[in-house]
């Protein structure tokens, strides 16, 4: 065939493949939400004159086709496998382990940061006055290492939690490097960076072991497991083929009430866990409804005590445990709460106050240094 011909068939092909997809994509119905993905998906934008000249309706036409695209999710799974079996596992920022792992990458130390939020820890510490503990959660990669792949970037975080513990003035710590090497149980999800309510419940009985504090006995809870749970850490990898986790409710019985307390999104609960969650499409905001500025867990049946928790995701399946312990717990995420936190402190007229953070949100975040 002449390389004329093989040239017109080319453009045929070709023409014939961006028109079937533009057909396509005007043809097919648009969702709102990737399920995969776990994101809402952009909304085709509006049309005008300021959004022209200013370039965003550009810009959000190409956002959009990009989210619409046909079989975009497929084509997405597509490359993120073509990556693995090339030899570029990790490619996407997850590395595809053994047992059925998907593990984050190594955290990237940020040293302007991580300085920023240890001053921040020390000066709410000093100012307050209040005893202050700080629980920094290690990786999954660095707890797991047999679960690795054989070829990944080294994972660093003892030495990197050890380093910030030392920097800290006044505020007690609690060592999961060391304590999390005790156990062989299976500690973190396989699709999502979070520990699992076991690994939780291993981090509770490590604080315990740090406060003096006689926990409440494994055999004392109730287990209740749900399937069917993508975490995060599936979600950024496109590996979609990847089998699902289950989800555990440990339940104890008391007298709990939760209030969230964000502004103009106040409600109240008389279970620390959101059972309607376990229907949607993201389920871990089940433990204490996901992500809000400031929540409130009061239990009469507890100690007359006041407990600050200062937090990231990782305390929403640990606070149930500590629940047990205090009659009060303020939980407050700075990456939402606009507030003064010592003027709260002094308000609240707390008996502790308990960090608790995955070392990414220490090490790579700058929520923390807004502390005051």
């Amino acid at each position: 065939m002449k390389s004329g011909a093989k040239n017109k068939i080319l453009i045929i092909l070709f023409c014939g493949f961006i028109g079937i997809g533009a057909a396509l994509f005007f043809a097919l119905p648009k969702s709102d939400f990737s399920v995969n993905e776990k994101r809402a998906l952009a909304a085709a934008p509006e049309l005008l004159l300021k959004s022209i000249f200013d370039g965003s309706f550009e810009s959000g036409v190409e956002e959009y086709l990009n989210d619409h695209f046909p079989a975009r999710e497929a084509l997405v799974a597509i490359d993120a496998y073509s990556a693995l079996y090339t030899g570029r596992n990790g490619k996407n920022g997850v590395y595809k382990g053994k047992n059925g792992y998907l593990i984050n990458v190594p955290v990237t130390p940020d040293e302007k940061k991580i300085s920023a939020n240890i001053e921040a820890v020390n000066a709410f510490a000093a100012k307050t006055g209040i005893p202050a503990s700080m629980m920094i959660v290690p990786t999954a990669g660095y707890v797991l290492p047999d679960m690795l792949p054989a070829i990944h970037e080294d994972y660093k975080d003892g030495e990197i939690i050890s380093d910030i513990y030392s920097r800290l003035n006044g505020v007690k710590t609690v060592d999961l490097v060391s304590f999390f090497a005790r156990f062989g149980a299976d500690l973190y999800y396989k699709t999502d960076h979070h520990w699992t309510t076991e690994g939780a419940y291993e981090a509770y009985l490590a604080w315990a072991e740090e406060s003096g504090i006689t926990p409440i006995p494994r055999d004392m809870f109730t287990v209740e497991t749900h399937g069917g749970f993508y975490g995060t850490t599936y979600s950024k990898s496109a590996l979609w083929c990847e089998k699902s986790d289950d989800i555990e409710l440990w339940k104890y019985p008391s007298d709990v009430t939760v209030q969230i307390l964000d502004e103009g999104d106040e409600k109240t609960s008389d279970s620390l866990y959101f059972e309607g969650h376990l229907s949607e499409p993201d389920k871990y905001p089940v433990f204490l409804d996901g992500n809000h500025a400031f929540e409130r867990i009061t239990n009469a049946d507890a100690p007359e005590k006041r407990l600050l928790l200062i937090k990231d995701s990782y305390a929403h399946c640990l606070a149930p445990f500590l629940a047990n312990h205090y009659s009060e717990i303020d939980m407050i995420d700075m990456r939402y709460y606009l507030s003064s936190v010592s003027e709260l402190a002094a308000e609240r007229n707390y008996d502790e106050v308990l960090f608790v953070y995955g070392l990414s949100s220490v090490c790579e975040d700058g929520d923390l240094a807004i502390l005051e």
